[in-house]
């Protein structure tokens, strides 16, 4: 099966240790049940062989075993050896089932941290298609579900052991009545496999509406505030309906199929004992030994019960691994190839030649051309979709150019070590990222290698250090979800704090001031013009106020790059 080959190529030293537990533990009930048959018969008065006038396989090998070691089977030395052999077992079960929960743990972990890590390597373009909720919904309940069909397939296994030792022992009682024990139990699993197919297909619908409906409630409440400000929250509702109602009708169909075939399982399970009776009444044999037969018979279909269930488990849970593998293997056929080669100095700027950019057949970029002076203020300006922040992603890396390059003081980008390129570059994004947490956390995001010291110079330097040392607790106040708790400048300048606190030598401001009042516009580019002389900036915009502390402006339109006069900037333009 396709489940087993997976967990076995990737678990291999796990899974061969928990099959090796598996094995001996059944190996230890079969010794234990085979020395229960001169109990058996020492309980019901028999002399070994006597009824049925002949010895049995089992019966000959559990004499000659005993003859072996020079003991007589006899109460006292065998009971106490059912007894250790069943706390061994006990011991053994435990160990395996040990192993199995530490495994189960790595395969989430490891799922999670191969998906992040092919995230994280893939293209940008990669990004622009991801549905962000799914990709949340991967990592905190399809990974879970998907390490737990590891455990229910280990325990399939387990069972399967278990019934072979008992058809092993059953054969060496009786052929005939094991073979009709067999064929009845083949014949229970296959009848009620429809109840296992049922929940299989219950579970891949589980993952896709559930993947789908998180991703709308994702959307829905990062829209949160329009939706109430407008009163338009009802409308969640109807969006998420559908999904919902699928959701429910396959956990409904999961539930409906798992319980109905434990409930089928018992009648089917008496109806086969009885015919075993039946079987065993026109054969005959000695009672101590249809005592046995009875009871492996009844321990192998309530293990093949056992086995069928957690099967049902397994491939109703192995769809989120499937689903989950999927979005690793696009991930990683969209990995972005990060070029290697001079380590970039920003001393003289940059420079874009003839460049060109193509998407879906429509020209974006039609050979443009023109130069970043290293510690100036250079401003791109135009109409939205005019290919300003296509521009920006060529200059960091984000994405090349079908013709055309950019250069980085006269090297091209290609050439140089892309990772260290964008360790010099600080971002500051349209829409900025908040994370619910402290003003320091969000400055720093994380970074070790940074101290608090660090982050008060580059609040300072972006302005934001008056409005935050206000705030209760300061750089450990927390900003709320999405930075709600601050204005559209307050964020924009943590933002820029942000950018600067690695000490950037290119800051790209996409877009920084849109839909800032007034107030805040100056504050932000104040801090811009603040940054003249200490980093190189390119600030791109459709906004007219940014001309005002641009060294030098471009335009873009139609695809094509033209200078314009910077007003009251002639000096540092020339400069």
């Amino acid at each position: 099966m396709r489940i087993i080959r997976y967990f076995a190529s990737r678990y291999r030293a796990q899974s061969a240790l928990v099959l090796f537990c598996i094995v001996l533990a059944g190996a230890l009930d079969g010794v234990g049940l085979s020395a229960a048959l001169p109990v058996f018969q020492m309980a019901l008065g028999e002399a070994s062989g006597e009824a049925a006038g002949e010895k049995s396989a089992l019966d000959e090998m559990v004499g000659g075993a005993f003859e072996a070691i020079g003991f007589e089977p006899s109460l006292s030395v065998l009971l106490p050896i059912i007894v250790i052999l069943y706390w061994l077992k006990a011991g053994v079960v435990l160990y395996s089932k040990r192993q199995v929960g530490y495994t189960v743990a790595h395969v989430a972990t490891d799922l999670r941290l191969e998906m992040l890590q092919a995230l994280m390597s893939a293209r940008w373009s990669h990004f622009t298609r991801l549905r962000t909720g799914g990709a949340a919904n991967a990592l905190a309940t399809e990974a879970q579900r998907a390490s737990t069909s590891y455990e229910h397939m280990a325990m399939v296994c387990g069972h399967l052991i278990e019934c072979l030792v008992y058809l092993g022992l059953a054969l060496t009682i009786s052929i005939p009545i094991t073979i009709g024990a067999a064929v009845a139990a083949l014949v229970s699993l296959g009848g009620l496999h429809a109840l296992v197919s049922m929940s299989g297909r219950a579970g891949r619908k589980q993952t896709l509406f559930l993947k789908s409906l998180l991703t709308q409630v994702t959307d829905s409440l990062q829209a949160v505030k329009l939706l109430k400000a407008t009163g338009r929250e009802p409308l969640i509702e109807p969006l998420l309906e559908s999904d919902t109602a699928q959701l429910n009708k396959a956990l409904r169909k999961r539930v409906f199929s798992r319980e109905a075939l434990r409930s089928m399982q018992e009648p089917v399970l008496v109806t086969s004992v009885c015919i075993l009776f039946f079987i065993v009444g026109i054969i005959g044999t000695s009672a101590a030994e249809m005592a046995l037969l009875l009871f492996l018979f009844v321990r192998t279909n309530t293990s093949s019960n056992k086995m069928q269930r957690r099967f049902q488990q397994s491939i109703s849970e192995a769809s989120a691994l499937w689903s989950m593998r999927e979005m690793i293997d696009a991930a990683i056929a969209d990995r972005e190839t990060m070029t290697t080669g001079a380590t970039p100095t920003l001393k003289q700027g940059l420079e874009v030649r003839d460049v060109r950019v193509a998407h879906d057949g429509a020209v974006v970029l039609d050979g443009l051309s023109f130069s970043v002076p290293a510690g100036k203020i250079t401003a791109i300006v135009g109409d939205s979709g005019a290919g300003k922040t296509t521009t920006a992603d060529l200059i960091m890396g984000l994405m090349r150019p079908d013709a055309g390059d950019v250069y980085i003081d006269g090297v091209s980008i290609g050439k140089v070590d892309l990772h260290a390129w964008r360790q010099l570059i600080g971002y500051v994004p349209q829409e900025t990222l908040m994370l619910h947490d402290s003003v320091a956390k969000n400055v720093s995001l994380g970074d070790p290698s940074l101290t608090l010291d660090d982050t008060e110079r580059a609040l300072r330097d972006a302005g934001a250090w008056e409005f935050v040392s206000e705030l209760p607790g300061g750089v450990e106040c927390s900003v709320g979800e999405r930075g709600m708790r601050l204005s559209g400048g307050q964020r924009q300048r943590i933002a820029i704090a942000r950018a600067l606190v690695h000490g950037a030598q290119l800051l790209v401001f996409d877009e920084a001031t849109t839909a800032l009042d007034p107030q805040s516009e100056a504050f932000v580019l104040s801090a811009i013009e603040a940054l003249r002389g200490r980093a190189t900036v390119l600030a791109i915009s459709h906004q007219p106020a940014l001309m005002g502390v641009a060294d030098r402006i471009y335009r873009i339109a139609d695809g094509k790059c033209t200078e314009i006069d910077a007003p009251g900037r002639s000096d540092r333009a020339a400069s």
